[in-house]
């Protein structure tokens, strides 16, 4: 079957395709007539300028102001100015038929002006931008003098990243900022790509990246761990770009327009593309709880690496035939991510390499419990404070940005642990900021955002229990820990202090520990009972092992709730039940409805209306009948 035929099939589904239409339609509508109410920051005029005349132009509403914003985007297109030629371009695609002469000219100006569409250095939202607008650019202006290079150059680099990304994940995975970036471009060329084959492939680059974020999300938030994070504290609420295009598709919780980044939106809103009926089921359907695997930042032993970085041959592959490396975009060997979602909850991390490994820590979430809640900072998460650019100035901790270069994480489900091994004097140079003394801040901090649990109590033993409503939470340091104020008086934050500490965080859903008897309660005290029986639990059924944390190489064991020990070595191994985990075996994505190897460049989803399968290797999606999609949960797999 075609894509087009499986279009047509979609139609029929009796989940239906028309009632996602409609759907998509008002989210769509209350996103652009947002868009329009949002102020242009001095700081950043020409991006929001261009990406709110396409909203405007969208609408049919306020055309004039639409067209003076991008003559003024136009004529100052700033300093990352691909952002700009990529509106450009979708907006001359869709609007130009519209434009006054002087306008059509100035567009067309800026986007033929030499040969700005280079994808040499730089990161991979930016290398995109270029390569989209670039070949558009030279598709609707086929007598500049640099088009046919252009043309050439921009298709290489896309075919090239399409099959890379489909086979070996992203370097700039999951962003809850700059995902969307992918989405928007992609949907600019499926709209206007005239070479059938290029758009087909788009489109099929437009689900992948869905399929990617559809089991880590959650009644509108994007869980588990993130590269570039932004926003790591309001995981709820705030319209970060990423976040805002996964609700414009997934739907949940409506974002809160007035902060963020929603008009990088507009195009998605606008664009003909429309998201298979299998991806959306995966994103909704939390009814079982499951894992949730993916492989990002490697390549092909072959392979270009990122800026020409160094990085590891990851020898002794199991998960496909050939040989493959770090990519180098984050760590030097790879991204190892897993997530463990639940109905109301999500807990996800990743394994990203030993000391030494981390390119690019200062944007990076390296593990987050987020739960549905109606306040807008529902996460929690423990960090060694390090910051983004490593300027004597910059404010990183009170905007909790970042993850430390010495953090390791091991997760199995519900149950988690941090391992922190600060060494003393080491300047840590990391990708393209500045040198950073690794001992700058001798502690972890967690973020408890006490406003949103109902219940909070610590035991004599330093743990601390919480209720969230939809979440349970049990976790302890290693060291002792207390509460601080930094910056705003009114959040306080735990924190520990000690060159080598540990974070051992146990979650549950709260309806394993309820009882009908409870329900005669009033709702505090339903909570209440519980916590009891969470903590009681917890009490008699959970040990530490902590008899290593004194060693050069530190290390932590733990029995879980669920009876399982999970164990991790600081630069050493991490096992489940005495078992070592291989992330070499680590497939690119496996959950309960969606599986891909790593290497394979085939993606097979299920939904209940059938399996189909995405084949990156013939740049075909079929309907298949007999082929059973491999599940997270035929072998235990942990992080």
């Amino acid at each position: 079957m075609s894509r087009e035929q499986g279009q047509e099939q979609k139609l029929t589904e009796p989940h239906g395709q028309p009632q996602e239409q409609e759907a998509f339609g008002r989210r769509a509508a209350m996103l652009l007539g947002s868009i329009l109410k949002q102020p242009v920051p001095a700081e950043d005029q020409a991006r929001y300028n261009t990406f709110q005349a396409i909203a405007r132009l969208g609408l049919g509403r306020e055309c004039k102001l639409a067209q003076e914003q991008l003559a003024a985007a136009s004529s100052d297109p700033g300093g990352e100015s691909m952002f700009v030629r990529h509106g450009q371009i979708d907006a001359w695609l869709r609007f130009g038929h519209l434009y006054p002469t002087e306008l059509a000219a100035d567009v067309r100006h800026l986007l033929t002006r030499n040969d700005p569409y280079h994808m040499v250095h730089g990161t991979e939202n930016h290398k995109i931008m270029n390569a989209v607008s670039g070949y558009l650019s030279a598709q609707c202006w086929p007598g500049w003098s640099h088009a046919a290079a252009v043309k050439e150059r921009c298709q290489t680099y896309l075919e090239h990243y399409f099959t890379r990304v489909a086979r070996f994940g992203q370097g700039e995975f999951d962003s809850t900022t700059y995902s969307v970036f992918y989405l928007t471009t992609l949907c600019t060329l499926y709209d206007f790509c005239t070479d059938p084959v290029l758009r087909s492939k788009a489109a099929m680059m437009l689900d992948w990246y869905l399929a990617n974020t559809a089991c880590e999300w959650l009644h509108g938030m994007f869980t588990g761990a993130h590269s570039r994070d932004y926003h790591p504290t309001n995981t709820n609420s705030g319209a970060a770009g990423g976040t805002t295009a996964a609700w414009l598709y997934f739907g949940g919780t409506v974002p809160d327009f007035r902060q963020g980044e929603p008009h990088y939106s507009s195009i998605l809103a606008l664009s003909s593309y429309a998201a298979p009926w299998p991806i959306l089921h995966a994103a909704r359907d939390r009814s079982i709880p499951f894992e949730h695997l993916e492989t990002h930042d490697v390549a092909g032993a072959s392979d270009a690496v990122h800026d020409g970085r160094a990085t590891t041959l990851l020898a002794g592959q199991t998960a496909c035939s050939f040989p493959v490396k770090g990519y180098g975009y984050i760590s030097r060997s790879g991204i190892r991510k897993y997530t463990y979602m639940d109905a109301g909850y999500a807990l996800g991390s990743l394994a990203d390499g030993r000391r030494g490994d981390i390119v690019w820590s200062g944007q990076l979430r390296r593990w987050s419990l987020d739960w549905s809640c109606r306040q807008q900072e529902s996460t929690l998460f423990f960090t060694h404070p390090f910051p983004d650019f490593g300027h004597p100035e910059e404010r990183y901790m009170e905007r909790w940005l970042g993850s430390s270069p010495y953090e390791q994480v091991i997760q199995h489900q519900a149950a988690l642990v941090a391992l922190y091994h600060i060494p003393v004097g080491e300047t840590y140079q990391y990708g393209p900021r500045d040198a950073f003394p690794s001992d700058a801040d001798p502690y972890i901090d967690g973020f408890i955002p006490e406003e949103v649990l109902l219940l909070l109590e610590q035991d004599g033993e330093g743990w601390l229990y919480a209720h969230g409503r939809s979440v349970l939470v049990a976790l302890k340091t290693w060291r002792p820990a207390e509460w601080v104020n930094v910056g705003d008086p009114a959040r306080r934050r735990l924190r520990s202090y000690g060159l080598t500490n540990a974070v051992v965080l146990q979650t549950a859903n709260p309806l394993d520990y309820s009882d009908p008897s409870d329900r005669e309660l009033p709702l505090a005290e339903q909570y209440a009972a519980e916590l009891s029986r969470f903590r009681e639990a917890m009490q008699a059924r959970t040990r530490l092992d902590m008899s290593a944390m004194n060693r050069a190489q530190p290390g932590l064991g733990y029995t879980a709730l669920s009876g399982d020990f999970i164990e991790i070595v600081y630069d050493g191994g991490r096992t489940v039940n005495g078992k070592a985990i291989d992330y070499s075996s680590w497939p690119l994505i496996s959950n309960r409805f969606m599986y891909a190897g790593l290497g394979a460049g085939v993606l097979d989803i299920a939904s209940d209306s059938g399996r189909m399968r995405w084949d990156y290797n013939k740049w075909t999606v079929t309907m298949i009948e007999d082929h059973q999609v491999r599940e997270a949960g035929e072998e235990s797999h942990a992080q």
